[in-house]
């Protein structure tokens, strides 16, 4: 579901708050990643299924997803997670070490929204990032995009040590870049992390299907210039 309020009018109704600033998640929002189509050269969709669940957690709850999100937070080293994981999966060390060997080679950038962050910058709005990443995979991922250098500012659970949903997590970027909730507009994979965002005030879109990605790339294409 695509959920877009363009314009909000203060309580005194003599004057409109536009959006001015775009904040976009990063993982399936920005970027995919190709790790699964390696782990079907060895396993059938039951097993990369399993192994997702074990890296990631992936079709599971937060609160059993505790070691990659210890990665995202910066609390576990890389040779950390890479040691527990190939403790806990003996039988799955070729996929692992693949996997953990070639973080540089598995993301690839979504065109159809990282392509609008220079289109966004021209007609005057600010960029940010507001991501759970691991600091390693940022770094390989991210900072070598050719979108990263038109940013301004970002906001990453590696730096700060815990991530969305956290309220607090929202509240570090609207501080860091004096911006104002009500105009800023925040694309994301996962509901949890929207509706948090929502309470504080954002504006937000759900990206939780190709037709929502649609209709956003045609709501970003569509603001207007504000410069």
């Amino acid at each position: 579901m695509c959920r877009i309020n363009a314009r909000l009018r203060t309580e005194e109704g003599n004057r409109n708050i536009m959006i001015r600033n775009i904040v976009f998640d990063v993982g399936y929002v920005l970027l995919n990643y190709t790790w699964k189509d390696k782990f079907r050269e060895w396993y059938d969709e039951e097993g990369v299924a399993r192994l997702a669940r074990t890296l990631f957690g992936e079709g599971v709850p937060d609160s059993e997803r505790g070691l990659w999100i210890r990665y995202d937070n910066d609390l576990i080293t890389d040779e950390e997670i890479r040691s527990t994981c190939l403790a806990r999966l003996p039988d799955d060390r070729k996929a692992l070490e693949w996997f953990f060997d070639n973080t540089d080679s598995w993301s690839v950038v979504l065109h159809d929204m990282a392509d609008l962050i220079k289109p966004l910058k021209e007609k005057g709005y600010r960029v940010y990032l507001l991501s759970n990443y691991p600091k390693t995979l940022w770094m390989h991922h991210v900072c070598r995009r050719d979108f990263y250098p038109l940013l301004d500012g970002e906001t990453v659970s590696w730096q700060e040590h815990f991530g969305k949903p956290d309220e607090k997590f929202f509240r570090i970027l609207l501080d860091r870049y004096d911006l104002k909730p009500e105009e800023c507009l925040f694309l994301d994979d996962r509901t949890d992390n929207t509706q948090a965002a929502e309470a504080l005030g954002f504006h937000t879109i759900t990206l939780d299907s190709l037709k929502a990605r649609e209709e956003a790339v045609k709501y970003l294409t569509e603001l207007p210039r504000i410069l």
